[in-house]
């Protein structure tokens, strides 16, 4: 089975994006050049994930370096106060072990900096600031 993946939002500071699929895939699964406003500079975060894992193996979602996150069973990640976003460098690729029979995932990831749609993060304190 291959990665079905549908994007669901994509506006100003968000990325929604609705995936399915099963054991052992290894695709990108967010490419930043592809997102709305995307510049050379732009950067992501995963902010929350809403996850169903069927079999004994691992979904992990990874960015280029390296950052990532691992999800098994039926859970979410974002929502505790102790889970912060996950923030990486370059697109975002989903791998899946030979244990998977089959996952569905929910992905929200917020745009962080580097996107030419007028505003910037300054990252520090959840600030936006309106480029003249």
């Amino acid at each position: 089975m291959t990665i079905s993946s549908t994007n669901l939002v994509d506006d100003n500071f968000k990325v929604i994006n609705k995936i399915t699929g099963a054991r052992s895939e290894n695709e990108k699964l967010i490419e930043l050049d592809t997102l709305k406003n995307s510049t050379n500079e732009s950067e992501i975060s995963i902010a929350n994930a809403y996850y169903e894992v069927e079999g004994t193996g691992t979904v992990t979602l990874q960015f280029d370096d390296d950052k990532l996150l691992t999800m098994t069973g039926i859970d979410n990640y974002g929502l505790k106060p102790s889970e912060t976003k996950i923030k990486g460098i370059g697109d975002i690729k989903i791998l899946t072990d030979a244990n998977v029979d089959k996952f569905s995932l929910m992905l929200e990831c917020h745009k962080e900096t580097g996107f030419s749609n007028g505003w910037y993060s300054n990252n520090t304190n959840n600030s936006w600031y309106l480029w003249c």
